[in-house]
């Protein structure tokens, strides 16, 4: 009779660790305790395969119907056992494949490197489901139960009717995908486990950004870019709430702008990837406050006067068919939350894929776009606010201008003569944003424009290129952009009491921000006069940031938290505010 439980030695070759474990523990728990990321994908149930390990020596359990299949399908050899259902009996040499391993994945690719570990909320199981007999006849739903392990909801009809065919036609092999480890989201006929995809999708006011993203892998598969269908309303947040304010019919046309406009991208994106619809099963979407409501179809009056209030910062997710999405019906739609007013769910999903709550000291976070958003963290304070920037960076409102495409000029200089560079080096079509500031730093520099934005010439234009040019319209639209940035950075410091000396450094977002010229940014007082090393470009963070909420449901709650702890203040409200933009329209250095 045993008093006490048998104690054996695990020996870990490929991580060159040592452990102990007590008789009839289960492997994968031990490698886990000892602090080795062990792939648990399905909770440990045998259900995914993600945990084959080596088993160099000691017992080698005869494998099981759920192992033979995993090591088949993944062309292991005959040593490989999960270890989520290996019972220790003795003492073990093991080795651990890198895939076994939960992957860590790199959240932004520019500026900073943010990393998070791969466990999407979506997951799909192969399951072969055991005929009902008469003695025991289980449902269906049961014999699913049975093979998962645990109890499962399924809230569509339209999967609960489809359910006998597809165990019929499948000869009861079935794959489920199960959100949050307990709804059934879709069933389908044999082995697809293997393909599992979701969308990342930025709503800007001007531009849409989607990307499909392997949620098994977390491998990017691609992006694809298009104009905001919502454009011809307003170039802008606030005549875009304007036209809505004025009767309901125009919410509906703004509702259906954007949802045609982001349609026609999946369906593109999807076709040249090779994707079905119904093979998208998660989508998180980040875009501000406005269109977060546009695109939801939920009225913004309240947006339209004082005191400027949202209708929902945070929300459970939705189904795709709710909202006319064209992919799979039953796929969750997570929205990232508002954080306040005018600052909204691009910028939550930013400041967590940058790691902004984490960084020691006082820093600044400006996502540059049409819609102008400025966090600060002054050590373990967070205080946000809001600019009509307007859409000038974006090539907007502009004469000549165009979003950052093929034939945009988005870079100046000039080196004896001007030199300007266009996107793949096309020739030029027009200006995007980038290529304004470097051209209004050219020409201030040379005395073609007054730093107050008069341009010299009697003609009010400057010529850049064949049918290119600027005129007094587009400096005045810089200048009102820039003043509103400036004026934000100011005012958010002085209610913080810091200088700008104070500051540890300030993260750029926005695409917009990957090719901006510093020094030009500063000349003209875009951006402070800093140590250029204090400023990072960090790309689109929203859009990093909805991949992120795909791959991590800990990330969405990092969000959720973090936006409970921001302070939000409109400039307009600050008695500062006019004397501060008037001063910030001249284009010109600032220090303070």
């Amino acid at each position: 009779m045993k008093l006490f439980p048998q104690i054996y030695k695990i020996e870990i070759t490929s991580h060159h660790k040592s452990i102990i474990a007590r008789e009839k523990e289960i492997l994968a728990d031990k490698i886990q305790e000892a602090g080795i990321p062990l792939n648990s994908y399905c909770n440990k149930k045998g259900l995914c395969g993600k945990c084959m390990v080596e088993i160099v020596k000691g017992e080698l359990p005869p494998l099981s119907e759920k192992e033979a299949y995993f090591l088949k399908k993944k062309k292991l050899g005959p040593r490989y056992r999960l270890a989520c259902l290996y019972g220790i009996k003795g003492n073990l040499e093991i080795r651990i494949p890198e895939e076994s391993l939960i992957q860590e994945m790199l959240i932004l690719t520019t500026g900073i490197r943010e990393t998070l570990s791969l466990n999407p909320a979506v997951k799909k199981y192969f399951l072969k489901l055991k005929k009902p007999e008469i003695k025991l006849p289980l449902s269906l739903i049961e014999l699913v139960e049975k093979e998962l392990g645990k109890k499962v909801l399924i809230t569509d009809l339209g999967l609960l009717k489809d359910l006998p065919r597809l165990v019929e036609k499948s000869n009861f092999q079935l794959t489920i995908a199960l959100k949050d480890g307990r709804e059934i989201i879709a069933i389908e006929e044999g082995d697809t486990a293997q393909r599992a995809f979701g969308l990342a999708i930025d709503i800007g006011t001007t531009t849409l950004v989607t990307e499909v993203v392997d949620i098994i892998s977390g491998e990017s598969l691609g992006t694809a870019t298009s104009k905001n269908g919502q454009a011809k309303y307003g170039a802008d947040v606030v005549s875009r709430i304007s036209f809505a304010y004025l009767k309901p019919e125009n919410l509906e046309r703004l509702n259906e702008a954007v949802l045609q406009s982001l349609n026609e991208m999946i369906a593109n994106l999807l076709w040249k990837k090779g994707i079905k619809e119904s093979e998208i099963y998660e989508v998180a979407i980040a875009g501000n406050t406005s269109m977060n409501h546009f695109f939801l179809g939920i009225p913004v009056e309240s947006l339209a006067v004082a005191p400027f209030y949202s209708v929902f910062t945070h929300l459970p997710q939705l189904r795709a068919g709710s909202l006319g999405l064209k992919i799979n019906q039953n796929a969750r739609v997570y929205i990232s939350p508002n954080i306040q007013s005018f600052v909204g769910g691009d910028i939550s999903a930013g400041l967590v894929a940058s790691g902004f709550e984490a960084k020691e000291g006082n820093f600044l976070y400006i996502d540059l776009g049409t819609n102008g958003e400025i966090v600060l963290k002054k050590k373990h304070k967070f205080l946000a606010t809001s600019t009509a920037a307007g859409p000038a960076f974006e090539g907007m409102n502009i004469s000549c201008g165009m979003l950052a495409l093929s034939g945009a000029i988005y870079k100046a200089e000039f080196k004896k003569r001007l030199v300007l560079k266009t996107i793949n080096e096309a020739p030029p079509l027009g200006i995007c944003g980038t290529g304004l500031i470097d051209l209004i730093a050219i020409l201030i520099e040379q005395g073609k424009i007054s730093p107050k934005g008069n341009i010299s010439h009697k003609e009010k234009k400057v010529w850049l290129a064949k049918n290119i040019f600027i005129d007094q319209k587009d400096v005045r639209e810089l200048q009102l952009a820039v003043a509103a940035i400036r004026c934000g950075i100011r005012l958010i410091l002085k209610r913080s009491k810091l200088r700008l000396k104070d500051l540890d450094g300030i993260l750029i977002a926005g695409a917009f921000g990957n090719y901006l010229n510093i020094e030009n940014s500063m000349k003209i007082g875009l951006l402070p006069s800093l140590d250029a090393n204090k400023i990072t470009f960090i790309g689109n963070a929203s859009l990093a940031g909805a991949r992120a909420f795909l791959l991590s449901p800990e990330i969405r709650k990092r969000a959720e938290n973090l936006v409970r702890k921001i302070e939000f203040f409109s400039p307009a409200a600050d008695p500062l505010f006019q004397e501060y933009f008037i001063d910030s329209l001249e284009l010109k250095p600032y220090d303070s």
